[in-house]
């Protein structure tokens, strides 16, 4: 009855949140060193699915499209952007959701993060972080260094939205090993006053603005280092954390569902968001 009754309700108004975020971040990938985009790209360019029963019932439509951004530069063994589209060609986007995974010789944590309009028993949210896999060679504030004022700027700005008690990591309790004190995970005020709602809109857009260009300028920066026990431990952490991401986080049963096909949900997932398996040039 929940599920059938988020259907019969009007988008819910992201004041564009999704589409800023998604431009924003593809124009910083952009222009990161040595960036291109990955060929994968062709593989999802007007890629529509058709939803089974379930599926249309929760996106109260038959067609989805999806929509992929994989890059890799100088820095990134993988930096993609990943956005829903419901129905195709609406301009309605149902969420964004982004990652970086740097080389393996990069001294550097993972930013990943995702932003959704709620469905049937969640809230709209949005929650990033900068996840660290190789915790013995990779530091999070070393790595940031004179950029952490603009991740404690971004964080005052969304204070007030901060998931709190049992709500707070509800749904990636999997992944408490690796996150960061930085962490950003809000959601939407319970409120109908637009002015409220705008406000969290903003504020959200804006946390996110400061926390790509601090790791991204961090990034940049960074060197190669030919160091074995860094690329090793990083690219164990790496795999590891995929598998605990396909046999835990509900983003992936999801995935499965909408795409009905386990070979296209891995096509998407491992070899076009998360590129399972690269760990940069020569690595």
């Amino acid at each position: 009855i929940p599920v059938l009754f988020s259907c019969t309700k009007a988008p819910e108004e992201d004041y564009d949140l999704y589409k800023n975020m998604q431009e924003y971040l593809l124009q910083k990938f952009e222009a990161m060193p040595g960036a291109e985009m990955r060929d994968i790209a062709q593989d999802f360019d007007d890629y529509v699915l058709k939803l089974t029963l379930l599926p249309r019932l929760v996106f109260g439509n038959r067609q989805l499209e999806v929509h992929l951004y994989p890059l890799e530069s100088d820095h990134m063994a993988t930096g993609c952007i990943s956005q829903f589209e419901v129905p195709p060609d609406s301009a309605n986007f149902t969420d964004v959701a982004f990652v970086v995974r740097p080389n393996a010789d990069l001294r550097a944590p993972f930013m990943h993060g995702d932003a959704l309009k709620g469905m049937s028993g969640m809230s709209t949210s949005f929650s990033m972080d900068f996840y660290d896999v190789n915790m013995d060679e990779i530091d999070v504030d070393t790595f940031f260094g004179d950029q952490l004022a603009k991740l404690e700027q971004g964080l005052a700005l969304v204070e007030q939205y901060q998931r709190t008690g049992e709500d707070r990591g509800e749904y990636t309790k999997h992944l408490v090993p690796y996150k960061s004190k930085y962490r950003s995970e809000i959601e939407v005020p319970d409120t109908d006053v637009e002015a409220e709602l705008e406000a969290y809109h903003d504020a959200a857009l804006a946390a996110f603005n400061l926390f790509a260009d601090a790791y991204l300028t961090a990034l940049a920066r960074l060197q190669p280092e030919d160091d074995a026990t860094l690329i090793s431990g990083t690219k164990a952490g790496t795999e590891e954390f995929i598998n605990i991401l396909i046999e835990n986080d509900s983003a992936v049963s999801l995935g499965n569902m909408l795409f009905n096909s386990e070979e296209k949900f891995n096509h998407y997932f491992n070899d076009g968001f998360w590129r399972s398996g690269y760990y940069g040039p020569g690595l």
